[in-house]
C-alpha cells in the first residue's frame, strides 16, 4: 500500500546539504519532522477516504459527514506523535478502522513494550525510552497496561495441551515475592515441571495454592491428566517432605516411586544437630547423597550413624526415617542422578521471577501470571537445549539472552 508520495526539488537539495554540514543533529530533527507531517497529511486524507466508501454504502443513504472531531495526537510505531482529525457523520454511525476511535498509541508500540517490560525494564525506563526514540513519552500506566495485551496468550501457555510423555515429576510450592501499592506480598504457588521421554524438562504448571494443602496438590495433578498427563508414565516425583504428599503421589500415579529432596531433608537435618557437628554431620551427609551407587549409600549412611548417633540422633533419624526415599534416584540412570536429588529446578524459576520483578512497582494478578508464563518459558528454552542426562543440565546453555527472548515471544505469539 503506498498512500505517500515523496517528492525532491533539486533547488532545495543544496540547502538541504548545507543544513547538514552545518549542525547535522538539527538537519535531522527538521527532516523527522517534515517526514511527521507528511505521515500526518497521509494518515488524515486516508481518514477522508475511508468515511467517504462508507457512506457511500447503500444503507447510507441518510447519512452525511459532519466535521471532525477533535485533532489529536497518535503515535505511530517508527514514526512518533503525528497529528489526527478523525471525520465525524451525522447519524454517528462511523467507526474508523484506520485509526480507532479511543486509540492513541499504535497496537505494536504496545506490544513492544510489553516484551520489553516482560524482559526487563522498568515502566520508568520504558517511559523514558519512548520519549527519547519516538518523541513523545509513554505513561508508565499505559506501559503497565500493555500486559494485558498478552494476559490472554500467558494463560493459554500455562494450560497448554500435555502431548509429551514424563516419566519423571518435580513437585514444590514457592512464595513469589510481588508488589501491591509499596508493600511486599507473598504469592503462593504450586510448581510441576516434567522430565519428558527424551530427558527434557518442560514446566507443566502454575497454580496458585498453598504447598502445605494436599487437596490443593490432588487438584493440580487432576488438572495435570485432564490436559493430558498420562499417570501410568509418570514413573519418579521428586519433593520435600509435605506429610500426605508423597502417599497423594503414589495413589495418583500408581507406578511411581518416590524422591525426597536432598536439599530440603539436609537443611532439616543440620537445624537438629549441635552447632559443633553440623560441619562434620555435612561432609558424611555428603558422602550419602553422592556415593556411587545404592550398597554404597547405605554403607555411608551406616557410618553417619555410627559416628553421629551418640551427639546428634535427632539430626540422623531426620535422615534415617526418610533414607529409602532419598535414595530412590539409584533405581534410573546413573546420569540424571544429578537432576533428581533435589528440586532445586524449581528454585530456578523463583530465582528468575525474583530477578525479573525487582523492577516492577506493582504487580496485579493478570501482570503476575503473564510475567510468570515469560520467565518459565524463558527458562523451558534454555531447558530444551540440554537434556538432563547430559551433564550439562544446569548450566546456562543460552548464552544470547537477547535470542532467548526472541525465541519466547516467537512462542507465545507476542507480537502477532
Amino acid at each position: 500500500m503506498a498512500i505517500i508520495k515523496v517528492e525532491i526539488r533539486l533547488g532545495e537539495v543544496g540547502k538541504a546539504v548545507e543544513a547538514f554540514r552545518v549542525n547535522r543533529k538539527k538537519a535531522l530533527e527538521d527532516l523527522a519532522h517534515e517526514f511527521r507531517t507528511a505521515v500526518s497529511t497521509s494518515v488524515n486524507e486516508l481518514l477522508k477516504a475511508e468515511i467517504d466508501v462508507f457512506l457511500g454504502q447503500p444503507d447510507q443513504k441518510d447519512n452525511k459527514r459532519n466535521g471532525y472531531h477533535p485533532e489529536r495526537e497518535y503515535i505511530l510505531r517508527g514514526i512518533g506523535g503525528i497529528s489526527i482529525r478523525t471525520p465525524k457523520d451525522r447519524k454517528g454511525r462511523f467507526e474508523s478502522n484506520v485509526v480507532p476511535a479511543h486509540e492513541r498509541i499504535d497496537p505494536r508500540i504496545r506490544a513492544d513494550m510489553a516484551v520489553l517490560h516482560l524482559a526487563g525494564l522498568s515502566t520508568r525506563t520504558l517511559s523514558m525510552i519512548s520519549k527519547r526514540l519516538l518523541g513523545v513519552e509513554v505513561s508508565r500506566a499505559t506501559i503497565s497496561s500493555s500486559l494485558d495485551l498478552i494476559a490472554g496468550e500467558a494463560e493459554k501457555w500455562l494450560t497448554r495441551p500435555i502431548t509429551k510423555q514424563y516419566w519423571a515429576l518435580y513437585v514444590d510450592g514457592t512464595n513469589f515475592r510481588i508488589q501491591r501499592r509499596g508493600s511486599t506480598e507473598k504469592e503462593p504457588s504450586l510448581v510441576v515441571l516434567g522430565v519428558d521421554e527424551y530427558n527434557f524438562r518442560s514446566i507443566l504448571a502454575i497454580e496458585p495454592g498453598s504447598k502445605d494443602n494436599v487437596e490443593s496438590w490432588r487438584a493440580v495433578f487432576s488438572e495435570l491428566k485432564k490436559r493430558g498427563l498420562k499417570g501410568s508414565d509418570v514413573r519418579l516425583g521428586i519433593m520435600d517432605g509435605l506429610p500426605g504428599l508423597e502417599k497423594l503421589f503414589r495413589e495418583e500415579f500408581p507406578n511411581s516411586v518416590t524422591q525426597r529432596c536432598w536439599v530440603h531433608s539436609m537443611r532439616n537435618a543440620l537445624a537438629k544437630a549441635p552447632e559443633r557437628l553440623r560441619e562434620p554431620f555435612k561432609i558424611q551427609a555428603d558422602k550419602i547423597m553422592y556415593a556411587p551407587n545404592e550398597d554404597a549409600a547405605r554403607k555411608e549412611f551406616a557410618t553417619l550413624k555410627s559416628i553421629m548417633n551418640k551427639d546428634a540422633n535427632r539430626a540422623v533419624n531426620c535422615i534415617g526415617k526418610d533414607l529409602e526415599s532419598l535414595l530412590s534416584y539409584y533405581k534410573f540412570d546413573h546420569r540424571c542422578w544429578c537432576a533428581l536429588r533435589t528440586t532445586n529446578a524449581i528454585e530456578t524459576i523463583n530465582r528468575q521471577f525474583k530477578r525479573r520483578t525487582k523492577t516492577m512497582d506493582t504487580m496485579g494478578e493478570t501482570t503476575l501470571e503473564s510475567v510468570l508464563a515469560f520467565v518459565a518459558l524463558k527458562i523451558e528454552i534454555w531447558w530444551q537445549k540440554a537434556r538432563i542426562d547430559s551433564g550439562v543440565y544446569n548450566r546456562r546453555v543460552a548464552k544470547n539472552e537477547v535470542n532467548v527472548i526472541e525465541a519466547t515471544v516467537a512462542e507465545m505469539n507476542l507480537l502477532n
